[in-house]
């Protein structure tokens, strides 16, 4: 819906461009419609690449409008245990559902999501070529996420600090601006 609202107004805008142009031409002999072309192409651009960005509050305001952080939260306390977050980041790899993560779903998330040193042996201690939840909580409890996302120590994640650490995830290039070329990588698992 804001992309077609976006896209609305772009038009009007694009419009009323296009009359005080043409009124311009009219008054002065198109003596200044160069000038007025460069100009209203740099809006333009600068305005696509506003709509291809996030800073964090904006990033928060789109992602918390989704039900990504009330999936994770199972017992609806508006907090994220340790083993909540953990089950959710399980259900997420598990893109295709089946209760478990395979080795394909596995070299996917850990690429897109940056775990450093990931060995798919240390992790499917069983060797049976899928990881069970009980093999992932090993694994992924040595990652650290849980303690770097909860910003203020107290054990809990808030909606907030659970966006601000998917935001930062994402932010690859630590510009504080997420780019769709940043974001783009994640959206097999989260769509805005």
């Amino acid at each position: 819906m804001k992309k077609n609202e976006t896209n609305i107004l772009r038009g009007i805008r694009n419009g009323l461009c296009l009359f005080l142009l043409a009124g311009m031409v009219a008054c002065n002999g198109g003596t200044e419609v160069a000038e007025t072309e460069v100009v209203t192409d740099e809006v333009v651009t600068d305005e696509v690449a506003v709509a291809d960005t996030w800073d964090a509050d904006a990033f928060y305001t789109s992602f918390s409008n989704t039900t990504y952080y009330e999936g994770w939260d199972m017992n609806d306390d508006n907090f994220l245990s340790e083993e909540e977050f953990r089950a959710g980041f399980y259900d997420t790899w598990d893109t295709d559902n089946d209760g478990r993560i395979s080795q394909s779903e596995w070299n996917t998330a850990v690429a897109a999501y940056g775990v450093d040193a990931a060995d798919w042996t240390a992790w499917d201690t069983d060797g049976d070529g899928f990881i069970e939840n009980a093999e992932f909580e090993t694994e992924f409890n040595q990652i650290g996420w849980y303690d770097t996302w909860d910003l203020d120590n107290d054990s809990m994640i808030t909606e907030r600090e659970y966006t601000t650490g998917v935001y930062s995830l994402w932010d690859t290039n630590d510009d504080n601006i997420l780019e769709n070329t940043e974001y783009v990588h994640f959206d097999t698992y989260y769509g805005i």
